[in-house]
């Protein structure tokens, strides 16, 4: 996904918008809306999965780093990087089936299956839509939430399977309505969601690329500061949420969040528009940009014609 592979532009989709968006997929602002994609797990089969497999037990912080490199290849790689981790993600998971563990023993799983693999899919494309506006203060107009879901929808099309069933919904529209049709009929509260949410205020210190020695330095100032960490976490992500799935987080929602969400959003867009692309986006997509940068540059002093240029008859031939 670059930056001259947008939908084809249309005369009430503005270009800098769609770039603005696509720095914020790879923002570290929108870590504060993490909570977000916990409408995965209000699926059963996935909640079942995710809970079989103990990778929330062992560290709930490593498992959405994880995440967030695999999902920043996906939108910010070369073609083949990206093709390489799509079908990479579909080998590891062919293993994710069985039959869930005690609370779940009735949930039959397998992460391959259409419904689930496609639900998580589409899921991660609209929180990207729906925190875009919270994060930055643009908000998009009809054509540009369109052409935006059809830039990450291009970018996670690797990720697709083969029957039709397992494809992602093909325009905005069509994935909202698969959203709201998901919410009435399939998802559900369960044990695994309330407890995960709740425990965003006990956030384990990430151990993914933080050597031993500054995971002892950072122990302590983390356990202070984490549970005020975890509460923006709870309460941004829950503004963010349609209203039905929040619901089935636990987490109640009352007047002060309003008042503390109006000013989490305030620093979150000063934070946007003040510090600079190196501190504020994840250094595969800062880099990406240099080098689309740069290329520009290249291509502006680039030679563009190549024929014999044409003499005027007479005169020095220099």
């Amino acid at each position: 996904m670059d930056s001259q592979q947008f939908p084809a532009a249309q005369h009430s989709v503005r270009p800098e918008v769609l770039t603005e968006f696509r720095k914020h997929t790879a923002s570290a602002l929108s870590a504060f809306f993490a909570g977000a994609a916990f409408d995965q797990v209000a699926l059963m089969p996935v909640a079942a999965a995710v809970d079989r497999t103990g990778r929330f037990a062992e560290n709930f912080a490593d498992r959405g780093v994880r995440s967030g490199f695999s999902s920043l290849l996906a939108l910010w790689g070369d073609p083949a990087d990206r093709a390489a981790e799509a079908e990479w993600l579909k080998t590891r998971h062919r293993d994710v089936r069985g039959k869930g563990a005690g609370r779940y023993s009735d949930v039959r799983y397998s992460a391959l299956n259409p419904s689930a693999w496609i639900w998580v899919g589409t899921s991660g494309i609209l929180v990207a839509l729906r925190t875009f506006t919270y994060c930055t203060g643009t908000v998009l107009r009809p054509a540009e939430e369109e052409a935006a879901y059809q830039m990450m929808r291009e970018s996670f099309s690797g990720l697709e399977l083969q029957s039709e069933s397992g494809k992602l919904p093909a325009t905005l529209a069509e994935a909202n309505a698969y959203y709201d049709r998901m919410v009435d009929t399939e998802l559900q509260t369960n044990a695994f969601l309330v407890e995960q949410f709740a425990a965003l205020t006990r956030l384990p210190l990430p151990a993914v690329a933080i050597s031993p020695l500054v995971r002892a330095v950072l122990q302590r100032p983390w356990l202070l500061a984490r549970p005020i960490i975890g509460h923006v976490i709870q309460v941004c992500s829950s503004q963010a949420m349609h209203p039905k799935v929040q619901a089935l987080t636990g987490f109640q929602l009352r007047p002060r969040h309003d008042v503390e969400f109006a000013i989490f959003t305030t620093l979150l867009r000063t934070a946007w528009r003040l510090l600079p692309d190196r501190t504020l986006l994840a250094p595969l997509a800062y880099n990406r940009l240099q080098y689309e940068k740069l290329v520009h540059v290249h291509r502006k002093y680039a030679l563009d014609d190549f024929s014999v240029p044409a003499r005027s008859s007479g005169g020095c031939p220099i």
